[in-house]
């Protein structure tokens, strides 16, 4: 998405920042006064940035981390027709946690 405008509208307590893109999309960035100090509106496209920079950063590290729920289900249906017939259903996730502690009995 290439920016192509920027527009910054003084709210009461607040300014409004809208990054519109070349076929007419936007984003808009709310900064209230109270939230950010030294709010002002030369620095409200900053601000703003930063704040957008911050979030995509914070869902693209979610977004690695989870996985999407069709993803895990599929996975677990796997799981389930690899060790069919059993007594007890498998999980997608792991434990890491031994069942064996060797200094027991000895």
């Amino acid at each position: 998405m290439a920016i192509t405008d920027v527009t910054v509208h003084p709210k009461e307590g607040s300014f409004v920042v809208i990054f519109t893109e070349q076929s007419g999309n936007s984003i808009s960035v709310t900064l209230y006064a109270a939230a950010s100090p030294g709010l002002t509106n030369d620095n409200a496209i900053t601000r703003a940035r930063a704040l957008l920079a911050t979030t995509l950063q914070s869902s693209q590290a979610d977004g690695a981390r989870g996985k999407d729920a069709a993803l895990l289900e599929e996975e677990l249906e796997e799981g389930l027709e690899d060790t069919f017939p059993a007594s007890d259903p498998v999980s997608v996730t792991g434990s890491s946690i031994s069942g064996h502690d060797p200094k027991v009995g000895h």
